[in-house]
């Protein structure tokens, strides 16, 4: 289970790398997906600690 939910992070890590290279500097949703990423790399990191 633990391997499928880190595919699962690092799947969704690919994304919003991909989204905040294509979003405008000035969207009102940057923060957000900023803050999203971070949350998710921090938690693939907890995962195998």
């Amino acid at each position: 289970m633990k391997i499928i939910r880190f595919i699962h992070l690092t799947f969704s890590q690919a994304f919003y790398g991909w989204a905040l290279r294509e979003i405008d500097p000035m969207h009102p949703d940057l923060p957000k997906l900023v803050m999203k990423r971070q949350e998710l790399a921090d938690e693939a990191r907890r995962m195998f600690a």
